[in-house]
């Protein structure tokens, strides 16, 4: 059966990420968008814009799971901060040698932790973004970032033309993944909560990449896509054979088998770029 859509938010904007923040009943919601980050009390039923014109081109936005009222969120200026319920942002920059970020995340288990994917590499903050530092990976264009759900100290880094990388020791070092690999660009790295070590990758012209021991190899899982560009992967946590894939001009595709074969669900040849499962 075909997935039906229904639209959410401002018309005419370009929604780079959406996010649900945790403990609000899924009331409160998320948009990281061109113009800013905009949010809705009501499960999506009416929104408001909450930066001005200094923050644009938010890529990502982060709601902390410890606090109600704080929300993260990366752009082409770098890493803001709210800890009011967006009603002001406060520029977190200190220590980063690029702000062109495209990710930010709370760290499920260390209270004012975060990561973030900047243009000048990966970095860490240990006081909720006001100072960073570098993590230990050498490498620069770094796109994603995931933790690991049940091992904080486990990272994976998706990079632009360097590939994917993982850390063992919450970033101090890391080592390539390469087995099984044959792509530089990754947008995308998601794990399946029931068996993190299951994986799944994806970026530019990569279609999808899956390994199921933790990251020490990766196969290619095609069958069915007609396009092989994306930006975002999901895992369904209540079913791990369910993987959302969102495409570059392609929608939405969705596999029922664990990747084994994929199959358009929606929204034609539109580019999305952030398909995330509500909780």
């Amino acid at each position: 059966r075909d997935t039906i859509w229904t639209q959410l938010g401002p018309n005419n904007i370009r929604a780079f990420g959406v996010a649900v923040h945790p403990g609000t009943s899924q009331q409160v919601l998320y948009i990281a968008a061109g113009n800013g980050v905009h949010k809705s009390t009501d499960a999506g039923k009416t929104w408001r814009i909450t930066t001005g014109w200094r923050i644009t081109e938010v890529q990502c936005v982060a709601p902390d799971p410890r606090d109600l009222n704080g929300v993260y969120l990366a752009c082409a200026y770098g890493i803001f901060r709210s800890t009011d319920g967006c009603a002001s942002w406060k520029e977190c920059n200190t220590g980063l040698a690029s702000t062109f970020s495209t990710c930010v995340i709370v760290d499920h288990a260390r209270p004012g932790v975060i990561y973030c994917a900047t243009e000048g590499g990966a970095y860490i903050s240990t006081d909720k973004g006001d100072s960073w530092s570098r993590m230990g990976l050498s490498v620069d264009g770094i796109r994603t970032i995931a933790q690991h759900p049940g091992d904080a100290n486990v990272l994976f880094a998706g990079t632009e033309n360097h590939g994917i990388y993982r850390s063992t020791n919450g970033g101090i070092w890391w080592n390539k993944c390469e087995a099984g690999i044959d792509h530089p660009t990754f947008y995308s790295i998601a794990f399946d909560p029931q068996n993190p070590s299951t994986l799944y990758a994806s970026g530019y012209v990569t279609g999808v990449y899956k390994s199921t021991n933790g990251g020490d190899s990766w196969s290619r899982k095609n069958t069915g896509l007609g396009v092989l560009t994306f930006h975002s992967l999901a895992v369904d946590p209540r079913n791990s054979a369910r993987v959302y894939a969102a495409a570059y001009w392609g929608g939405v595709y969705r596999t029922d088998d664990a990747g084994e074969t994929w199959r358009r669900v929606g929204l034609g040849d539109s580019q999305v770029w952030t398909v995330v499962i509500h909780p």
